[in-house]
């Protein structure tokens, strides 16, 4: 059997490559795609993100890949996006004013709140209370298992959605994973979480 076709939305990001070096980890060939025609190839499609949410918005509109994007999720294929890759599947931002998203989750991205406890940027290792999850995506994963997030801002969902695990970090519980039908969306960088974050992405290709 061969295997899926994983592709990879080129925008600019900054952990492009280090998504790219986590799949060739796991024996895939990933695809960098910026053209949104190519879109249609695809059977598993990766958001990843580094940097500002106007940025990274503009930059998907500038190529269309905006449109292709929901038009692909519509499709029924499944959607993961990584850090700012997540925060894009929103409404709307409010980093550097309001920016609105790809509007494929009902939901905001916030600045994280600050004190002596939880200086922002959260960097580091921090765990997610997955509780008696179901989903496979978190097949072999378990609330125990600690993940690298890096980011100022953080994903408010303002709908119910089929999974929706939080993160605390000082005074701040945020979305840090989700699921809404054939779309995930993970607030931490799996590519850089070790053996447990090879295995959520390998978990998310085997779907």
């Amino acid at each position: 059997m061969s295997k899926k076709k994983v592709f990879i939305i080129n925008y600019g990001s900054g952990n492009l490559y280090s998504v790219c070096k986590a799949l060739h980890l796991l024996d895939y060939k990933p695809v960098l795609v910026s053209k949104p025609e190519l879109l249609k190839k695809a059977d598993k499609l990766i958001i990843p993100g580094v940097g500002s949410f106007e940025q990274g918005i503009n930059n998907l509109k500038k190529n269309y890949l905006d449109l292709a994007i929901i038009d692909y999720v519509n499709k029924g294929k499944d959607l993961l996006g990584i850090c700012l890759g997540m925060q894009l599947l929103m409404n709307f931002s409010s980093e550097f004013g309001n920016n609105k998203g790809l509007s494929l989750v009902n939901g905001s991205v916030k600045k994280i709140k600050s004190n002596k406890k939880s200086l922002i940027p959260h960097i580091g290792w921090n765990n997610v209370n997955i509780g008696q999850n179901k989903l496979k995506l978190l097949n072999g994963i378990s609330k125990k298992n600690f993940f690298y997030f890096v980011h100022s801002y953080h994903v408010h969902v303002e709908e119910k959605i089929d999974f929706n695990a939080k993160t605390k970090f000082g005074a701040n519980s945020f979305s840090s994973i989700i699921k809404k039908n054939n779309i995930f969306g993970l607030q931490f960088h799996p590519e850089k979480s070790r053996k447990i974050g090879l295995k959520m992405i390998k978990n998310f290709l085997d779907l």
